[in-house]
């Protein structure tokens, strides 16, 4: 194990800009792995632990990505002549092709003779963010052997295939083990434009390595998360959840919403470990089930979860009828599930993908299942562009039901402060508002409704009684009229007749 003391005394060197006097962490023995970041006091649920600044950072340069941003700052260029013209290979902008840090890339590829400088290639593009750890300091590279690094077969592959874009490729054994070292670091603990953390933390579009955020250890349920300041590129670290002193401080290198299986094989593949904290040694992945399937047995309407075994093909249990399944048969419901939910995605229509998840998917799949989560958060994000298809009812009861969801999952997790619950409750928050508002302006409008219909009911009433008043004084009138005219009053009685 590396000495954690060295560790420190590299990482203090590198975070002596941000001038911390009494930090809350500090590098110990870890019972996850290794080393670790631990708390020196007590840390409140959205506390800044620590900030860093990359220590390597340059473009990801993927084969789909458009090579037009310059090396430097890392901002999008004009489609055309950003290519630096002294023959490096690379493109800068006008304000950074004078800049000490260009000067010092520019003349190291210019010394190697790009094939084809006047062309944006990706290869070489993203070498730069090796090759620069070339150019570093002793502490700085001593930094860089400290972390963890996983030296399988493939690691040199990079700097072998970036060599053949250069007509004179160093040679030197120490520069291409400094590199081979690199690429071996930033694959185990560095950011390279993935989506593999996005669903708990800010979404990163560059190559980067942070040291001390590349020391912290993961769990699947992590007590704190991330953010960068988009005009430094540093990271912020905060606590997620209140955090006691002296423990371990963890991040999640997967995303939040994979079943315990996905989450197995891509730690054991990717990052070389196979992870034991308490949701990957529990089934029901405490009691989220999300990996949940029914179960085959048509007269069961129980929950089926795979053992816990550490295998890529476990057996299947049913919670209820305790039926064991193999791990092709529900792979087989997984991907009837999948293959369904994603054809309704990939349309153009996400009314009709709201009306599947509502009504039809729970016939298949349970509403836990992390491809109808993922479904869900793929509608929160589409609906925060527009409603498109929707209409604004069903947009805002679909925002409102979906956030309500997605929470109620991380909370069954028990996790804690994320970008992604900060996310979602706060859109939770934004449609309670709506929804609210436009209940009581309803009621104010039946408010308003019910006082005209009393003061109408009131007036009819009121017109109702006046006529009658009137016909009264008609009938009345009437009467009298009819008592002083000689035609029609009574005929007097007879004289009696005389004697």
């Amino acid at each position: 194990m590396i000495c954690p003391k060295r560790t420190s005394e590299l990482l203090d060197l590198h975070l002596a800009p941000f001038k911390d006097k009494d930090p809350a962490w500090e590098i110990g023995v870890s019972k996850i792995a290794g080393r670790g970041v631990m708390a020196t006091r007590s840390l409140k649920r959205g506390e800044i632990i620590f900030k860093d600044s990359p220590l390597l950072i340059g473009l990801a340069a993927h084969e789909e990505d458009a090579l037009n941003a310059c090396t430097v700052c890392l901002k999008e260029l004009p489609d055309t002549k950003f290519m630096c013209r002294q023959g490096c290979g690379l493109p800068v902008c006008p304000l950074c092709a004078k800049k000490k840090q260009h000067k010092t890339d520019c003349d190291m590829f210019k010394s190697w003779g790009p094939n084809e400088p006047e062309v944006a290639n990706s290869v070489i593009i993203r070498l730069l963010c090796i090759a620069r750890a070339i150019n570093l300091t002793k502490d700085q590279r001593d930094l860089i052997y400290c972390l963890q690094a996983n030296l399988d077969n493939n690691h040199r592959t990079e700097v072998r295939n970036a060599a053949k874009c250069f007509k004179n490729f160093p040679t030197d054994k120490k520069l291409i083990e400094i590199m081979n070292r690199t690429v071996a670091v930033m694959r185990t603990n560095g950011f390279d434009k993935t989506t593999d953390r996005t669903n708990d933390n800010q979404e990163f579009n560059y190559r980067a390595l942070y040291p001390l955020f590349g020391v912290m250890n993961h769990d699947c349920i992590p007590n704190s998360y991330y953010t960068f300041d988009e005009k430094t590129n540093h990271m912020v670290v905060r606590a997620a959840v209140d955090i006691p002193e002296g423990f371990e401080i963890t991040t999640t290198y997967t995303k939040l919403f994979t079943g315990n299986i996905a989450r197995h094989l891509f730690l054991k593949m990717k990052k070389g470990f196979t992870c034991k904290c308490p949701r990957c040694s529990d089934p029901t992945e405490k009691g989220a089930f999300i990996s949940g399937l029914y179960c085959r047995d048509t007269n069961c309407t129980g929950l089926v979860v795979p053992e816990i075994t550490g295998l890529p093909h476990p057996n299947w249990n049913c919670l209820e009828c305790k039926q064991k399944s193999t791990h092709a048969q529900m792979m087989k419901s997984q991907d009837f599930a999948s293959g369904a939910i994603n054809a309704k995605s990939n349309s153009n229509s996400l009314k009709t993908l709201v009306q599947y998840l509502n009504e039809k998917c729970a016939s298949f799949i349970p509403d836990s299942n992390y491809v109808v989560i993922d479904a869900k958060i793929t509608v929160l994000q589409r609906l925060q562009v527009g409603r498109e298809d929707c209409s604004e009812e069903l947009a805002a009861n679909t925002r409102l039901r979906y956030s309500r969801d997605i929470t109620q999952v991380m909370d069954k997790l028990g996790l804690g402060d994320s970008l992604l619950r900060t996310q979602w409750e706060e859109l939770l928050r934004r449609e309670e508002e709506r929804r609210a508002k436009r209940q009581a302006e309803e009621a104010e409008k039946q408010r308003k409704l019910a006082e005209l219909q009393a003061k109408a009911a009131e007036a009819d009433k009121i017109l109702a009684a006046f006529e009658a008043e009137q016909a009264a004084e008609a009938a009345a009138g009437t009467s009298a009229s009819s008592a002083g005219d000689p035609a029609t009053a009574p005929a007097p009685p007879p004289l009696a007749e005389s004697v």
